[in-house]
């Protein structure tokens, strides 16, 4: 090695051992780790947001999760505007009710299936699925944090941290984000679905009442809907806007 290509290496190491001390002083983390910025370790109090989904029961999780349904596809009805597509989009819906039928873990809360099991289950592209994702998150209708995970190479040369699946969760206080203060009408519509579905319950005799559904990833029955909603949804569906679109 010539004396300049030594210098070089030299002046290269230096800028290297500087910018790793910067980053030490400064409180950042720098490597070369494949992971997306702002994602918190699996096992930290950020990422821990899985909360039981009404009573943790199968039944109320899936009669919480009927109501939700229900609440995104009125939302998409109602706040369409006229020669727009609606806000969720039916990709939206699609990738929602897999989420509440297909993965929710309604005693612990837990959800956080990868991307490409949402692809398979919803027969969509990741580009559909990662759109639908977006305006879910932007309505209110879901939200989810980053995470990583340490890799089996720690204290050895390579990666240390690798990208884990986002942990998804609910928080009704984001409902109709997007609409600003006009959200509180969206919020207030699915606690008077819940309510309506309690004083169903206590007007209707235990010996009446439906069998225990299947947990989630099994089939379940689709979720019972009002008349008038089922026109406006035929309506959509009819207009061309219920149609699925794929990237």
């Amino acid at each position: 090695m010539s004396a300049a290509s030594e210098a070089r290496a030299i002046a290269r190491q230096a800028r290297k051992l500087i910018k790793d001390a910067g980053g030490k002083l400064g409180g950042r983390r720098r490597g070369n780790d494949p992971v997306w910025r702002h994602s918190f370790d699996v096992d930290s109090k950020q990422a821990d947001v899985f909360r039981p989904i009404a009573d943790g029961t199968i039944a109320g999780g899936l009669a919480w999760a009927d109501d939700y349904l229900r609440l995104a596809k009125e939302y998409d009805v109602i706040h369409k505007k006229k020669g727009e597509r609606s806000p969720l989009m039916a990709n939206g819906i699609r990738v929602l009710e897999v989420l509440l039928r297909n993965f929710l873990d309604f005693r612990t809360g837990q959800l956080d299936p990868a991307i490409t099991a949402l692809m398979k289950k919803t027969a969509l592209s990741k580009n559909a699925v990662v759109d639908a994702l977006k305006r879910l998150r932007e309505h209110g209708f879901l939200d989810w944090v980053r995470r990583s995970e340490k890799t089996t190479h720690v204290g050895e040369a390579g990666p240390q941290r690798q990208q884990a699946t986002n942990a998804y969760h609910f928080d009704i206080g984001r409902l109709g984000r997007a609409l600003g203060d006009a959200g509180k009408a969206v919020r207030a519509r699915f606690l008077n679905l819940r309510e309506a579905r309690r004083r169903r319950a206590a007007q209707t005799p235990a010996s009446a009442r439906p069998a225990p559904q299947s947990a989630p990833g099994a089939a379940s029955a689709p979720a019972t809907t009002d008349p008038a909603l089922e026109a406006a949804l035929k309506r959509v569906e009819a207009a061309g806007e219920a149609r699925v679109w794929k990237s």
